[in-house]
């Protein structure tokens, strides 16, 4: 899936975001009881990117942004990912196991708020799914160990495996909006309950 190379990874941080608010300043209000962790995902996913881009760069915590995309890139040349170019193989084995900056990929992602965010969510009406594409709905599951020669990725793997303890990934989908999205989220101990880690286009 060529679309995995643009892959956004996401985390939100500890200390707990304020509450979401709608672009009258007036609070939203909380997800519909009874709602798992992965409802509120989705209800907070569409009411922050309805809100406006500084609301939903809130659901992120850039600190293990660059861990979780720096870790799958190295399961993509091992194979996740088949039709990698010469150039892209060589780019992927260069890579130390070194975690992106958090300050890089809030850039990256801040990019993705209208091309990915808004395209899916448009006017709202989202609801969960089992993500499109079967990449997809891999990257809620723990990585296994890597091959002999992959060392310096091993803390790196148990600390992504930690952060799916609990979670897992989510589709979403809305009747104003167009196409899909996945998402992988972890608990947090925070006021919101959960960090996103990794944001995916899942197609049509």
């Amino acid at each position: 899936m060529r679309a995995a190379l643009a892959l956004v990874a996401l985390a939100v941080g500890c200390g707990g975001p304020a509450a979401i608010k709608n672009p009258t300043g007036d609070p939203w209000p909380p997800a519909p009881l009874p709602a798992g962790l992965a409802e509120r995902v989705i209800w907070d996913f569409e009411h922050a990117t309805l809100a406006g881009p500084d609301r939903w760069i809130e659901l992120f915590d850039f600190a293990e942004v660059g861990a979780f995309e720096i870790l799958l890139r190295r399961y993509d040349l091992l194979g996740r990912l088949t039709d990698l170019t010469d150039a892209e193989q060589a780019q992927l084995a260069a890579e130390d196991g070194t975690p992106y900056p958090p300050e890089r990929e809030r850039r990256n992602v801040g990019k993705f708020y209208k091309l990915l965010a808004q395209r899916t969510v448009g006017t709202g009406g989202c609801a969960g799914v089992a993500p499109h594409w079967d990449y997809n709905r891999k990257l809620g599951e723990p990585f296994e160990p890597l091959p002999a020669g992959h060392e310096a990725y091993e803390p790196l793997r148990q600390r992504i495996n930690a952060q799916l303890e609990g979670g897992g990934v989510i589709g979403i989908r809305c009747r104003g909006g167009a196409k899909g999205l996945a998402l992988v989220y972890s608990p947090r101990r925070s006021a919101r309950g959960y960090a996103i880690i990794t944001i995916y286009d899942d197609g049509p």
